[in-house]
């Protein structure tokens, strides 16, 4: 299933690489990414899409912890069809 997560973040050297090693120690595959710096100089949008079985809540509950995440929100989910 893939997911879409938009967060927004400070623009700091590292704030990418903690994203992705979270979500890569959490056991998502990166389906997606896209940066975009915001307006003011120390903020950055991002755009991360990742796939994997698990529940998504296990890998934005990590990704709240992040001090450089100031905002995250599930924007998409595919849904699993319902197998009779």
């Amino acid at each position: 299933m893939h997911h879409t997560l938009n967060i927004t973040a400070n623009n700091e050297a590292s704030v990418v690489e903690r994203l992705l090693q979270v979500t890569r120690y959490r056991g998502y595959q990166l389906a997606g990414l896209q940066l975009t710096p915001l307006a003011e100089k120390a903020g950055l949008s991002i755009t991360l899409t990742v796939s994997s079985d698990k529940p998504i809540h296990l890998l934005t509950s990590q990704l709240h912890k992040l001090y450089d995440v100031r905002d995250l929100q599930l924007a998409s989910a595919d849904i699993a069809a319902l197998r009779a």
